[in-house]
């Protein structure tokens, strides 16, 4: 189960970046993967109990825009890589070591999208209730919220493009 979700990983980075995998490349992971897959008893009901690690989370409507679909997919090559350069009890050295050389290209192709996930994480495990990072916090407040009111105001610009219900105000041309 767990190597069918990378697989399903690997066609989602592919399809995101507009080309479709394939080749002896993409066959080659493909039969890698299964090997682990047979390696690791991924078929044992035991493996279902919780449901998927990765899918729900491609599947979620909240990833639904192409860059912020790389985060997410930057931030689980980045687990799949680690997960593969640490198993340490394998049978099959060489067909880890090839998918590992296959996720370190697609690592180095969204390493932007890793710093920004890695952002993200930075920013959620801050400890709020810390006294000095409140003060900092505190100081960058209304620095922070300039940022959030130019997005809004972009948005709604965006909104009102797309959306003729919504009445613009007339501007007069002032060139005649």
């Amino acid at each position: 189960m767990v190597w069918k979700i990378c697989l399903f990983l690997f066609l989602a980075i592919s399809y995101s970046d507009g080309h479709v995998p394939s080749g002896p490349l993409f066959e080659s992971m493909k039969e890698h993967i299964s090997k682990l897959q047979r390696e690791f008893n991924t078929s044992q009901p035991d493996v279902a109990e919780g449901g998927a690690i990765f899918r729900t989370h491609l599947k979620n409507a909240l990833w639904s825009q192409a860059h912020e679909r790389k985060i997410l997919l930057a931030q689980m090559i980045s687990k799949y890589w680690d997960l593969l350069t640490n198993l340490n009890s394998t049978q099959n050295p060489k067909d880890v070591r090839s998918l590992v050389e296959v996720l370190q290209v697609y690592k180095e192709s969204y390493s932007e999208s890793l710093k920004k996930a890695k952002d993200l994480i930075e920013i959620a495990k801050l400890p709020m209730d810390n006294v000095k990072i409140q003060r900092k916090a505190i100081t960058e407040f209304y620095d922070v919220m300039l940022e959030v009111n130019k997005e809004e105001v972009k948005r709604k610009r965006r909104s009102r493009r797309h959306n003729p219900s919504i009445p613009m105000r007339y501007k007069p041309n002032p060139r005649g």
